[in-house]
């Protein structure tokens, strides 16, 4: 009765919609990169719960502020003093309403991800439990970055102290968030804010977890005991929890940014049939991809040093990264070139034959096309047919392809063993990533 009180008298309701407006007014009014490969908020529970945390740069902000102007309330009523003077202990009074503003928050910040579930179910996403630890940690955050506001608002009972404390929050984690593309610091570890993800089969290594975890549980009980405190040395006192969070966890969390994102290890649980292989997610491919695959294999099995497997990409991946390469094995990226989650047959056997099974030097993003045009002669080269390659870019490459037709016709006019000497000179280049793919094929092509 007492705590429905308190949900009724005090702000946690308020902030709990904020955080429910601000987030979902982002995801869903702005075309952000939550909608766009490699990582769209809709292809899996814990991509979801990752671009939940992306957002806390904005939501963490929401609830500390928020946290910071009821921590004022007793102070503007003018009750300090009479409350002082009642028996009930402090930390009575403290619990009730830091279990109100606390929860409301988590509340608020757990129908967004419901939200985030339901539209992964309509999209036909994977879903899986990989989420909670995700989830775990960033409502944790928000509980202790709501009782940290109630403990300053009640220390500075300034009309100043929320405002300044929510600007204050968002500078720090917009910084964090800026400075992860520059370098990688544990500090920055030290705010709930993550960077987006970097393809849906991913989430958080368990060293992340588990520091964050000491981290904001220390931050949420050094809040709660400063808000509780009614002395100077119980104050003291109070910051020894936030201390030993950080003493643990600094030391627990990867000593470079390579050690931050680990694959889902139910998503991208590797499914074979014989030498097919595509991630748990994507179980449904394995069928498509089986008979195309084994005649793509079978073409390329008579360059030297062919590859013998064809296998989903898994690992983290990023327009502007050089793709990973393997002289055995045929990597396709469902992640980034989504096209191939709904392609035929023959787009698939397309898919696997381009660049003679490897790869191009360039990342996506930067549109090459020598590397593009190479790969997709050396495709044409066993089907007999040139077409546009079925990957991320590949639209843009349009208007380019009667310059690349013009290259193909050339090269088609080489005798039959030139033509095979030259696309196995070409894997070479795209697996060392030495030399013009296109020049390999036909020298002087775009001259």
């Amino acid at each position: 009765m007492v705590f429905r009180i308190e949900l009724r008298r005090s702000i946690a309701p308020w902030a709990g919609l904020a955080l429910v407006v601000i987030a979902l007014g982002f995801l869903f009014l702005l075309s952000g990169p939550w909608w766009k490969v490699p990582a769209p908020w809709t292809a899996n529970t814990t991509t979801t719960a990752l671009w939940l945390r992306f957002l806390m740069v904005f939501l963490w902000p929401v609830a500390v502020g928020a946290g910071a102007i009821q921590g004022m309330r007793d102070s503007r009523s003018g009750m300090v003093e009479l409350l002082s003077t009642t028996s009930r202990p402090g930390w009575h009074r403290a619990l009730r309403l830091a279990g109100a503003v606390g929860a409301l928050c988590a509340l608020g910040f757990v129908l967004v991800f419901g939200v985030g579930l339901a539209e992964v179910l309509g999209h036909g996403g994977f879903v899986s439990v990989s989420f909670l630890p995700v989830l775990f940690v960033a409502l944790l955050a928000i509980v202790a970055g709501s009782w940290v506001g109630l403990a300053v608002g009640r220390l500075l009972p300034h009309p100043l102290t929320a405002p300044a404390l929510a600007v204050l929050t968002l500078v720090v984690s917009v910084l964090v968030w800026a400075a992860g593309w520059l370098s990688y610091s544990r500090l920055g570890l030290l705010t709930p804010t993550f960077d987006e993800p970097q393809g849906a089969l991913v989430t958080t290594a368990t060293s992340v977890d588990l520091g964050q975890t000491a981290w904001f549980l220390g931050l949420a009980l050094t809040g709660f005991l400063l808000l509780a405190a009614n002395s100077a040395r119980a104050r003291v006192l109070g910051l020894l929890p936030v201390v030993a969070g950080a003493a643990i966890a600094l030391p627990v969390f990867p000593a470079s940014a390579d050690g931050l994102m680990a694959a889902d290890s139910i998503a991208a649980q590797k499914l074979c049939d014989g030498p097919i292989c595509v991630s748990r997610a994507h179980e449904d491919r394995l069928a498509a991809l089986a008979g195309p695959g084994r005649e793509a294999l079978a073409m390329l099995a008579k360059l030297p040093g062919a590859p013998t497997r064809i296998e989903e990409q898994t690992a983290p991946t990023s327009v502007a990264d050089r793709p990973a390469r393997d002289s055995g094995v045929v990597y396709l990226d469902f992640q980034l070139d989504d096209d191939l989650l709904t392609a035929d047959a023959s787009t698939l056997r397309l898919a696997v034959l381009s660049g003679a099974g490897l790869p191009g030097c360039m990342p996506p993003s930067y549109g090459d096309v020598p590397d593009m045009g190479g790969r997709m002669i050396a495709a044409a080269y066993f089907t007999g047919e040139l077409k546009l390659l079925p990957e991320y870019g590949g639209s843009w490459f349009r208007h380019e392809f009667g310059r690349i037709e013009q290259v193909w016709q050339k090269f088609r006019a080489l005798p039959a063993d030139v033509q095979f000497a030259r696309v196995a000179a070409l894997r070479q280049v795209l697996l060392t990533c030495n030399g013009d793919p296109l020049d390999t094929l036909v020298p002087g092509a775009l001259r």
